[in-house]
C-alpha cells in the first residue's frame, strides 16, 4: 500500500507539462510592423503544504530526508492541494487586412495562427495520505489512516488554432483543434486503513476509481476556443484597459478507450505480519483484484478541457505615466482549483526596461510574491517573470519573446 501511494504521488508530481500568463498582462498599442511572432513558455507548480524541496527531488532526483518531511507536515491541513500548470505556445499575427471590402465586418481584422502544448495536473489529498506515503504505516499502528476526499487529474494535449483579431483594439477570437496526448485521473470518495497494534491485521474500506489512457501519441480529438476582449475606461485623466480572457475552453472526444479500475468494497486480512504478506509476493497474483473487489473495464467519455477565465487590468507599454497598477482574478475549470487573485505595480525604469512586483493568493497555494522584467529593443520585446518567488511550496518561471516585423 505504501509503495502504491508513493507511485500515486509520483504520477502527479512527475507529470511533464507547460499555461498561465505573464503578470502583468500587457497591452501594446504601438503600430510598428505588419506582423508579430510571439513565443511564450511557462512552468509553474505550487502547493499549500508540500515543500518545493520534496518536489525537486522527484523532478531532478535526490534524497528526501526527515527534515524535509517535517517541514511539510507542519503545513499540512485537513485537505491539501498540489497543482502543476505549464505550456509552450508559438503565435503568428498578421496585421494585413483579410478583406479589401471596407463595408465588411472584418474590414479592420488581421488573422492569427498559433500552436502549442498544454498540460494541467492537480491533486487534493488528506493529511493522512501524505504521512502514510512518506512515513509509512508504523505511525498508524492501532489507529486509522483516512484518505477520503483524495483525487487527482493529469491531462496533456496539443493544439493548433486559427483566429481573427481587431487591429484597433486587439480583440480576438480563435478556434483550436486539440489532440489528447495523456490522461490520468482518480478519486477516493472514501478510503480508510486500520492496522492493529501488533501489525498482524489490516482492515480497508474504500470507494474509488482510477482511469488512464494508453496507446499512441493521439488518444482523442476535440476543439476549444480562445476569446480576448478588451475595453478602455478613463480615471483621473488616465486611460485604462481591462481584459476578459477565456482560453482553452472546450472538450475532447477520446478515440482510444480508457482503462478504468473501480472498487466499492472492504478487505480484512489477518494471520500474517504485513511485511511478510508483501515478501510472499501475494500482491502480484492474478487473484488480487478479485480479493480486493476491484473491477476492470474500458470506457470512452467526453472530457472537459481545464481551460481558464481571467479578468484583469492591463499595463499599457505606450502610456506616459511611469508607474501603473495592475490586478485581476483567474479561474481554471477544475474542481481542485480555487479562485486566484493578483495585484501589483509596474514601473518603467528606462525607455527600454520595465519591471514590477506582484502579490497573489489562491489557485493551489497561499500568498505568493512575483517579479518580472520586460526589455524593449526596437521591434523586439523580451520578458522574464515569476509568479512565485521566496515561497517554500512552489516555483514559477515564465519566458516570452515577441518580434514585430
Amino acid at each position: 500500500m505504501r509503495k502504491f501511494l508513493i507511485c500515486f504521488v509520483m504520477l502527479v508530481l512527475g507529470a511533464k507539462s507547460f499555461a498561465q500568463h505573464m503578470l502583468p498582462v500587457v497591452e501594446d498599442s504601438s503600430t510598428y510592423g505588419k506582423a508579430t511572432l510571439t513565443w511564450t513558455s511557462n512552468g509553474d507548480y505550487s502547493s499549500n503544504s508540500i515543500g518545493k524541496n520534496i518536489v525537486q527531488s522527484f523532478f531532478y532526483g535526490g534524497f528526501i530526508d526527515q527534515d524535509m518531511k517535517n517541514k511539510s507536515i507542519v503545513r499540512l491541513q485537513d485537505i491539501n492541494q498540489f497543482g502543476l500548470d505549464m505550456n509552450t505556445e508559438l503565435e503568428f499575427r498578421s496585421k494585413k487586412n483579410i478583406t479589401k471590402n471596407q463595408t465588411s465586418p472584418f474590414a479592420n481584422c488581421g488573422y492569427l495562427i498559433h500552436g502549442g502544448y498544454h498540460q494541467f495536473s492537480s491533486m487534493l489529498f488528506s493529511r493522512d495520505a501524505f504521512r502514510y506515503a512518506f512515513e509509512g504505516n508504523s505511525l498508524f499502528l492501532g489507529d486509522t489512516a483516512d484518505f477520503s476526499g483524495t483525487r487527482f487529474q493529469s491531462i496533456g494535449y496539443s493544439k493548433i488554432g486559427f483566429g481573427l483579431f481587431n487591429r484597433s483594439n486587439n480583440n480576438s477570437i480563435t478556434l483550436n483543434v486539440l489532440s489528447l496526448n495523456q490522461l490520468a485521473s482518480g478519486s477516493l470518495q472514501s478510503g480508510t486503513i486500520y492496522q492493529n497494534a501488533s501489525n498482524d491485521s489490516i482492515l480497508m474500506n474504500y470507494n474509488g476509481a482510477f482511469s488512464y489512457s494508453k496507446g499512441g501519441f493521439s488518444k482523442g480529438l476535440g476543439f476549444s476556443f480562445d476569446i480576448d476582449y478588451r475595453f478602455k475606461t478613463v480615471e483621473n485623466e488616465h486611460a485604462m484597459t481591462f481584459q476578459f480572457l477565456a482560453k482553452n475552453i472546450g472538450m475532447i472526444f477520446p478515440t482510444t478507450a480508457m482503462t478504468r479500475y473501480q472498487a466499492d468494497s472492504s478487505f480484512h486480512y489477518t494471520g500474517f505480519q504485513i511485511d511478510q504478506l508483501i515478501q510472499q509476493n501475494l500482491f502480484s497474483t492474478g487473484k488480487l483484484m478479485d480479493t480486493l473487489g476491484i473491477s476492470k473495464s474500458t470506457q470512452k467519455s467526453t472530457l472537459i478541457v481545464p481551460g481558464f477565465i481571467q479578468f484583469s487590468k492591463m499595463v499599457d507599454l505606450q502610456a506616459k505615466q511611469r508607474i501603473q497598477s495592475f490586478y485581476g482574478a483567474r479561474m481554471f475549470i477544475s474542481k481542485n482549483y480555487v479562485p486566484y487573485f493578483f495585484a501589483g505595480v509596474h514601473g518603467r525604469v528606462t525607455k527600454h526596461w520595465s519591471t514590477g512586483v506582484s502579490a497573489s493568493y489562491g489557485g493551489f497555494s497561499r500568498l505568493k510574491w512575483g517579479m518580472y522584467s520586460s526589455f524593449q529593443f526596437s521591434n523586439w520585446n523580451i520578458g522574464v517573470a515569476s509568479e512565485n518567488l521566496l515561497n517554500k511550496t512552489g516555483e514559477s518561471i515564465i519566458l516570452q519573446v515577441k518580434c514585430a516585423f
